[in-house]
């Protein structure tokens, strides 16, 4: 008897009561579905790529070394096109700690080093790594323009917008079906 006694108590029951509909409902039209559409989602990223883009990238192999006359050796295979494993099994017969090699995509700004070498090849001079206390010869693999991500690599934000879509399809048909109409006498007592 608490609702018919008590108005406030009605109103706070039925808007829990709404707020909880209203919550489910939502979750099965626009929160769930894009993540359990998997078609859906694949069809959204085919027709939206473009807004899912890579900046300009670079494809950077580093060649750690020990000293600058190791970094010499590496310099003269790289001119002769030996392969990455070529120079670590030549170089690294002595000791295991001569050289190191790394793979790594950078993103323009993100390694001055290889901003300032922007372009494919050798970079030119040796960089000092004082951290590591190693001289690093950089080889610029391949200068990449902007492309598109794939759906594993941008599939939080494709989801975001794939949910934003889904619930503005939802509200528009909503609109449609049912049209709304404001009674005036009460809008104006609430004013």
């Amino acid at each position: 008897n608490l609702e018919n006694k008590y108005p406030e108590f009605r109103n706070l029951l039925k808007e829990y009561r709404d707020g909880i509909l209203l919550f489910d409902l939502t979750d099965q039209k626009v929160w769930s579905k894009a993540v359990k559409d998997t078609a859906g989602l694949k069809d959204f990223y085919e027709k939206n790529k473009n807004n899912y883009l890579w900046d300009e990238r670079a494809e950077v192999t580093t060649y750690k070394c020990a000293n600058e006359k190791v970094a010499k050796e590496v310099r003269g295979m790289l001119k002769k096109n030996k392969s990455e494993k070529e120079i670590t099994e030549t170089v690294n017969k002595t000791s295991q700690l001569n050289v190191s090699v790394e793979n790594i995509t950078y993103l323009k700004g993100e390694n001055k080093d290889v901003d300032a070498n922007w372009k494919q090849g050798v970079v030119a001079s040796d960089i000092k790594d004082t951290k590591e206390n190693k001289v690093v010869v950089l080889v610029v693999n391949k200068v990449l323009g902007k492309t598109p991500k794939t759906i594993a690599e941008a599939k939080g934000m494709i989801t975001a917008d794939y949910q934003n879509y889904l619930e503005k399809e939802w509200l528009a048909y909503l609109k449609n079906k049912y049209s709304v109409k404001v009674n005036e006498d009460v809008l104006n007592t609430v004013k």
